[in-house]
């Protein structure tokens, strides 16, 4: 199956516009025997083999110190998934689990150096022939569009997602997120574990000619909505596509940085 891969991480606006002084996003792409990652801004590269094609997102969460530090770190830890070996049975579960193991040994290590301060989102895809693994932390997203059409993968965890899952009255700030990625629950459970549900939190999909898979971060969702980025990514095709949903989302006036990354089957 011929695979394309576009990315592209910015700062937004910036701060003469009212946005980030500096871009606390990261991006993952393990493939064809190179792991590429953001830190700060830069993107890095080393060569290594391994299996299917690994990629994700992090959004360095703003209102914490070291935003950036925590989504490049994150990168890296979940880079170390693509390795040479036997493809799992179960690539999801095993996705989902490494998250979850990694989230616990990152907490604890912070949180044995005092209070923990670093946090980011995280959405994942690990493709594996024609199927492709997902999971997902936060409120960065995963959208697949199929035949001219754009269905949303994932579900923001926010503190009214996890109330209306539980059926639990909403709440005033139930707009806030409710986990991320290293710092934990927000006070809302067990910093060292991560809520991931089946099906909402993490998942697997077949994949199918002329599918393309769109990861970003809010740095897009919260400029544009699912319509507006249905309609760019019908009109832009191939490496374009993470620049167009850019360009849209510096037209919105987004302040926020700004991660988009594109897989394009077939």
């Amino acid at each position: 199956m011929n695979l394309g891969v576009s990315v592209l991480s910015d700062i937004g606006v910036g701060t003469a516009r009212g946005g980030r002084e500096r871009n606390e996003d990261s991006y993952l792409v393990c493939h064809d025997g190179r792991v590429r990652w953001l830190a700060d801004g830069i993107e890095h590269e080393e060569e290594r083999e391994g299996e299917g094609l690994l990629v994700a997102v992090f959004d360095g969460m703003g209102g914490h110190a070291d935003g950036h530090v925590a989504s490049a770190t994150a990168a890296r830890v979940l880079s170390k998934l693509y390795q040479p070996g036997t493809i799992p049975e179960r690539p999801a579960r095993v996705l989902s689990k490494y998250v979850q193991d990694a989230h616990r040994q990152l907490h604890t290590i912070a949180a044995a150096r005092g209070q923990v301060r670093m946090g980011t989102t995280l959405t994942a895809a690990w493709l594996i022939d024609r199927r492709a693994a997902w999971v997902h932390v936060g409120d960065s997203r995963l959208y697949l569009m199929r035949d001219g059409k754009l269905t949303r993968m994932t579900t923001d965890q926010t503190r009214n997602e996890f109330a209306r899952r539980d059926s639990r009255t909403p709440t005033s700030d139930g707009d806030r997120l409710a986990q991320n990625f290293i710092y934990g629950s927000r006070g809302l459970g067990e910093n060292a574990r991560l809520r991931l549900d089946w099906g909402v939190d993490s998942g697997q999909l077949d994949v199918l000619p002329g599918d393309r898979l769109l990861l970003c971060t809010d740095g897009i969702t919260s400029a544009l909505d699912d319509p507006t980025i249905e309609t760019t990514l019908r009109a832009v095709g191939g490496d374009a596509a993470p620049l167009a949903l850019k360009d849209r989302a510096v037209e919105r006036d987004g302040r926020d940085n700004i991660t988009a990354l594109v897989l394009s089957y077939g």
